[in-house]
């Protein structure tokens, strides 16, 4: 084993363990890598920038675009609004054809897109049944990834192994190749979550309203604002005290006037009772400094959130928000939107204290107050997803129509062999940019370009693996290790390392460094390449185990009340069936 192999191996381990513990960003993990395998001698500049032009980093980019004219034209709206309304029969069977719509659509368009709008749709449908949306949620992200598997464009890892195999001389796979194996996979889980899947999946009841299910009021105190307080005369904006105390003014009484939902412009005059949240140091440090009446914890339920034209509302934290990452202080959140956030569920633990001073996540759940008019601009923003209707101004571009066209179009020129893949993704782009389905400075704002910067770090890091040998090093062990079950058995030890590692890590990484390794095993079994590209593919969806694997799952999690067990429950057998499935079908469907 050369210098160069145990450097390339050493750094993807690395790479592996830092993705696992997620402590860092993961494109901030991924960009480094490019860097390290440069100033080790092991790649060319040319080659450790390769990843940005590559055909895979540049076809996922296009379709994050064409999935976003999608949405901003209302469409993918539009049939989550008549999801929501249409007859289709009683909560099981409409269940049954809600997610079947899910998988049609999930070919098609990025999955996680597809979840964002039927989130609503499938906890209105819980609650229209009285059952938990724990009974919901999960089969709706899992259906959302089986339907990615259908075509090259349903997930953006088929579209880097695609991407990653053209590269290397591979381009034998069409738009529809992998559809009939998907298919089944498809009925196989339907069957499966239909059936004993649902007998699996958890009853989590919900909580009779969500100031119970947050316990906001245990956290609830009045402070009394004294004639000589420093705060007399100035505006809730002007003192900011989310910043500078981590505490939340809900509501001011004053004489007979019941203000419920203040905002920044409020001034606080003398008298004033005002309702506040916040742990009991800061509010102690509050009272003190601004000589308030030192605050008592309420006991008993005086203030009504729901009051004065104001509401309580769950919002998550979608892919793409501006929050992610970020906190409430760094967005100035409550003056941008004029609501502000109680509490905050995330991986099933609730917190109601420093919220200012929380970075965000992918689905995290928002406990929000504010009025109606306040929330519906909320809603309106595409990085949050309520979790109750909000009623929302419809969009200003009706060109549906357009860019439904646009993406048919794309599809069937790659379909039918007129374009590639990359070429006619692009067309669409640039057609949904002049039609006006998308502004330009939508793009930049909307696009998750995590996703882009991933791929173009890990990218290079599959050259590296390639170019030095390790891939072959690596392929060498598992022809080994597998030879005495055949060309079987070494498609399902590719799909469970696959699936093992997509669960742990990023599948966008699991694929990028699997594919050349995929390929050399391959060769040196003597047996079709497309049989272990395939087996790829399909096992970086295999994300059912974890709730962190896929964003879907993540943006399922909160809103569904589930725990880890959960998903290791339902979604084991899951994985177990997928494996078994795909092991026996491979090899029918791309022979040696």
């Amino acid at each position: 084993m050369t210098f160069d192999i145990v450097f390339v191996l050493g750094l993807a381990l690395v790479a592996l363990v830092l993705f696992a513990i997620d402590r860092l960003r993961l494109d901030q993990v991924a960009m480094a890598i490019p860097v390290a395998l440069l100033l080790g001698g092991i790649l060319t500049p040319a080659e450790a920038v390769s990843g940005l032009s590559s055909r895979a980093t540049v076809t996922v980019g296009a379709m994050l675009v064409l999935g976003l004219g999608l949405r901003k034209t209302g469409l993918v709206a539009a049939i989550g609004l008549w999801a929501r309304t249409a007859p289709l029969g009683g909560s099981y069977s409409r269940m049954f054809v809600l997610c079947l719509i899910v998988a049609f659509l999930s070919p098609f368009l990025n999955n996680t897109a597809v979840v964002m709008v039927f989130i609503p749709v499938f906890i209105s449908l819980a609650e229209q049944a009285e059952e938990p949306a724990s009974m919901y949620l999960m089969p709706l992200s899992f259906v959302s990834i089986l339907g990615g598997t259908v075509t090259l464009i349903g997930t953006s890892t088929n579209l880097v192994v695609h991407g990653e195999a053209v590269s290397r001389g591979y381009d034998d796979l069409s738009m529809f190749s992998i559809a009939p194996l998907g298919l089944i996979c498809l009925a196989v889980g339907l069957a499966y979550l239909f059936t004993v899947g649902r007998k699996q999946l958890p009853r989590r009841e919900r909580p009779p309203d969500l100031s119970s299910k947050y316990q906001v009021r245990r956290f609830v105190t009045e402070l009394l604002v004294a004639p000589d307080s420093p705060a007399t005369g100035q505006s809730l904006a002007e003192l900011g005290w989310g910043e500078r105390y981590a505490v939340t003014v809900l509501g001011i009484e004053r004489g007979q006037e019941d203000i419920t939902v203040p905002h920044g412009e409020r001034h606080i005059r003398p008298g004033d009772l005002l309702y506040v949240q916040g742990s009991a140091d800061r509010l102690l440090d509050l009272a003190r400094r601004q000589r308030l009446v030192t605050p008592t914890e309420r006991t008993h339920g005086q203030l009504d959130l729901t009051a004065g034209g104001g509401r309580l509302v769950e919002i998550l934290v979608a892919p793409g928000s501006a929050l992610v990452g970020r906190t409430l202080k760094d967005q100035s959140f409550a003056q941008r939107y004029d609501a502000t956030v109680l509490a905050i569920q995330r991986h099933g633990v609730t917190v109601t204290e420093r919220l200012a001073e929380i970075e965000f996540r992918v689905g995290d759940l928002l406990l929000m107050h504010g009025t109606t008019p306040a929330l519906e601009r909320l809603a309106d923003d595409p990085g949050f997803i309520p979790m109750s209707e909000v009623n929302t101004q419809p969009g200003g571009r009706p060109r549906a129509a357009v860019a439904a066209a646009i993406m048919v179009g794309v599809v069937l020129m790659a379909a039918l062999g007129v374009l590639d893949i990359m070429t006619s993704a692009l067309t669409g782009v640039g057609l949904m940019v002049f039609t006006r389905c998308v502004r330009v400075e939508e793009i930049y704002a909307e696009v998750d370009w995590l996703v882009i910067f991933v791929l173009a770090g890990l990218i290079p890091l599959g050259v590296a693996l390639e170019s030095t040998g390790a891939a072959a090093w690596i392929a060498g062990w598992v022809v080994t290790l597998t030879s005495t079950l055949g060309e079987t058995g070494l498609i399902g030890a590719f799909y469970l390392v696959t699936a093992v590692l997509t669960a742990i890590v990023s599948n966008a990484a699991t694929a990028v460094m699997l594919t050349p390794v995929a390929i050399v095993a391959a060769t040196q079994a003597g047996m079709n390449p497309y049989a272990l590209l395939v087996a790829v593919m399909f096992g970086a969806s295999a994300s059912f185990v974890t709730p962190f694997g896929y964003q879907t799952n993540v943006m399922i999690y909160a809103p569904g009340g589930y725990r880890f067990s959960d998903f290791m429950k339902v979604g084991g057998v899951l994985n177990l069936l997928m494996l078994v499935t795909a092991t026996l079908l491979i090899p029918i469907f791309w022979p040696s």
